[in-house]
């Protein structure tokens, strides 16, 4: 049901039109009897409209409007007076009034009509702010994705293509692309007519290699995925695709075929017979001599594979990075495709599909960092280098007595502090101060994580540095963890609930260096 404010200074018109909206079923209402109480009501607990009075002792009904829309935004608010006067409908407009209602004497039509005002209200705001919010992802999935999504019109001519085209193309800005037709940056425009002949058949095409030119000319592979867009009248309108750069993948994939063709010959040299084996002792002698020589054939073989398995792992992350990129085209697929549908059956199986997309994203994602963990000597990092930099707006990051301070830690400790940060922006609430502080204890190094936020609740502080467990990937903390406890790091949080959350990271003894005077002891 919606929830109303209903704001009055008669109590006896709060408690008839409270009961009569709630009568229908469609509103819960609250009632305040003056314009200040009806803001601290809203501070603790927002409504999804508000009804209020003009004629008010203290604070009148457009002044109660100004505050709201300063302070709460757009939330549907109805002037609900018995003064009919014109300069107030036209005040009451200027500051954004969503609807004027005049007071009657029938208090059943009344009712009828306040309830469809208010429902049409919230309504509408529900919808544009699923609009804006659909919108936000599609630009941010268009704008942030790696691969490069372009359209074009009927001619051919670019009228839109993502950012990411700069690094992979080489230009310079957007501008240099767009309202170009798109065979100019084909290398072969009989390898694009071949193509267009076959998108006209098949209507889509996955996965199609081609040759392209930078902006200095020089060729670049890329694997394109298109299809044909229609207007409404089911014309052709352009065509609408997305391509990603696989020059390294080939390149690899080149070395590969050369060294396999390398290890078929070392193979080869290695091959003998029984028959071999009963030569006399002068045809031993020369065959020691050949197996001497194969000896080094086989050193030579196993360099190649050591070669060949190092250039494997190099083509598994690039793998990855290519499934992670499909996923990403994925779920933007799926947000188009969830914009066009309306049923709600299909809908639970979008759902299902973000959702398997994003465990896969996950799991793609944990094993990219594992993969590095422990594989490197523990090294000396400097604190102050570990530190993340963003700027926030409204966050002020404070820094207090890390200068020249080192732990002995994994290569890649930078990702707790850059964990650390990402865990209070998404969970911290409106976390406005982040402090970073150093200081010697009981033999130990203590380095302190602190926010203003909401905190942890106390049967959480544990849970959270489990596998699994959060409201994200559930991976952050519990690698923060595992990253420290390689070179006997520990961490705990300790702030309490609506304070703020204090991560304590503990060095022990011979785990760190520093300067007497930079730590407080």
């Amino acid at each position: 049901m919606i929830s109303v404010l209903h704001v009055d200074d008669e109590r006896g018109l709060l408690e008839a039109v409270k009961l009569s909206l709630e009568d229908t079923g469609a509103c819960i209402v609250d009632t305040a009897e003056s314009a200040e109480l009806a803001i601290e009501m809203f501070r603790s607990c927002p409504y999804d409209a508000i009804i209020s009075d003009y004629a008010m002792s203290g604070t009148n009904g457009i002044d109660l409007l100004r505050q709201v829309r300063t302070e709460f935004g757009d939330i549907p608010f109805i002037l609900y007076t018995i003064i009919p006067r014109e300069d107030v409908l036209i005040e009451a407009i200027n500051y954004g009034v969503t609807f004027y209602l005049q007071k009657g004497t029938e208090q059943g039509l009344q009712t009828v009509e306040l309830v469809h005002v208010i429902d049409q209200a919230v309504t509408r705001r529900i919808a544009e702010q699923a609009l804006k919010e659909s919108e936000s992802r599609y630009r941010t999935i268009i704008e942030n994705i790696i691969d490069v999504y372009y359209r074009t019109d009927s001619e051919g001519t670019l009228v839109y293509i993502s950012p990411s085209v700069l690094s992979i193309l080489g230009y310079d800005s957007l501008e240099e692309v767009l309202g170009r037709k798109n065979g100019e940056f084909w290398k072969l425009p009989s390898e694009r007519d071949i193509l267009m002949d076959l998108l006209k058949e098949k209507k889509e095409i996955r996965d199609y290699e081609v040759t392209l030119l930078t902006r200095t000319g020089d060729d670049i592979q890329v694997a394109v995925s298109l299809r044909i867009c229609v207007n409404e009248k089911g014309e052709f309108d352009g065509v609408e695709g997305i391509f990603r750069d696989i020059s390294v993948r080939k390149k690899i994939e080149y070395e590969l075929r050369a060294k396999n063709l390398e290890l078929e010959e070392i193979n080869r040299e290695l091959s003998g017979t029984l028959e071999e084996l009963t030569l006399t002792q002068t045809e031993l002698a020369e065959r020691n001599k050949e197996l001497l020589s194969r000896e080094a054939s086989q050193k030579r073989s196993a360099a190649a594979l050591k070669r060949a398995n190092k250039q494997l792992n190099l083509l598994s992350s690039i793998t990855r990075h290519d499934i992670l990129n499909q996923i990403t085209a994925l779920n933007g697929y799926l947000t188009l495709i969830r914009d066009e549908i309306r049923d709600g059956e299909a809908t639970k199986y979008l759902d299902k599909l973000e959702l398997v997309a994003g465990t896969i994203e996950t799991q793609i994602a944990f094993t990219r960092v594992y993969q590095d963990l422990g594989s490197q000597d523990p090294q000396w990092l400097d604190v102050k280098n570990l530190i993340p930099h963003a700027t926030l707006s409204g966050l002020t990051l404070i820094e207090s007595n890390l200068n020249e301070i080192k732990i002995f830690a994994d290569p890649i400790a930078g990702k707790v502090f850059e964990n650390l940060f990402d865990n209070t922006i998404r969970h911290g609430g409106k976390v406005s101060r982040i402090e970073i502080t150093a200081r010697e204890q009981s033999g130990h190094l203590i380095i302190t994580w602190e926010d203003n936020g909401i905190g942890i609740p106390t049967p959480e502080k544990e849970l959270i540095f489990n596998r699994g467990y959060g409201k994200n990937t559930g991976l952050g903390l519990f690698l923060v963890r595992e990253i420290l406890s390689i070179t006997g790091i520990s961490i705990r949080e300790i702030g309490i609930e609506q304070k703020g959350a204090i991560f304590e990271i503990s060095i022990p003894k011979g785990g760190y260096q520093m300067e007497k005077t930079n730590v407080d002891a």
